[in-house]
């Protein structure tokens, strides 16, 4: 399959709005800009900690993965801490199961892990994606389930980046 990646810019705030409407699983953007615990991921994308990568087909985007920063203030579903931005990731339909997500998840860790000392997420427990992140090294936060806005049960990953030793 023949697709670019590039690093998501501020920009592209439409795209990011686009893939927040896959990764919640609405029908359409309208719908998740009515809802602030969703919006949250997309408004004004490009602030600060904001960093991402888009997958496009002839300039048509058909993946994303982004990181946003939060602060205690503002959570996002799977936040751990200030320091630690949150994932979030969506493949449109007819690409899915086609690598498009993975690389796309190890390009954003690559990034990263120059900047960070791990990456969260919040993930649905029925989600077939939780096995990519496992792959790719994602830990289940124990004790992170809780009931989310569909009735069903979401829980916290996370992926912690090793850090170099300091020589003394």
């Amino acid at each position: 399959m023949n697709y670019q990646v590039r690093p998501l810019t501020p920009n592209d705030e439409h795209i990011v709005w686009q893939m927040l409407m896959y990764a919640a699983h609405e029908l359409s953007i309208e719908v998740v800009q009515k809802q602030p615990l969703l919006s949250r991921y997309a408004i004004d994308w490009g602030r600060l900690g904001d960093m991402g990568s888009v997958a496009l087909v002839s300039e048509r985007s058909i993946g994303a993965t982004w990181l946003r920063l939060w602060l205690s203030a503002d959570k996002g579903f799977g936040y751990i801490d200030d320091s630690l931005p949150e994932l979030a990731m969506a493949v449109i339909p007819e690409y899915r199961g086609k690598g498009v997500g993975t690389k796309l998840l190890l390009q954003v860790l690559e990034l990263a892990q120059s900047v960070y000392p791990a990456v969260s997420l919040n993930v649905r427990a029925n989600n077939p994606a939780i096995a990519l992140y496992q792959r790719v090294g994602f830990i289940k936060v124990e004790g992170s389930e809780v009931a989310n806005r569909t009735g069903g049960i979401s829980f916290n990953m996370i992926r912690k980046f090793s850090q170099p030793e300091v020589l003394t």
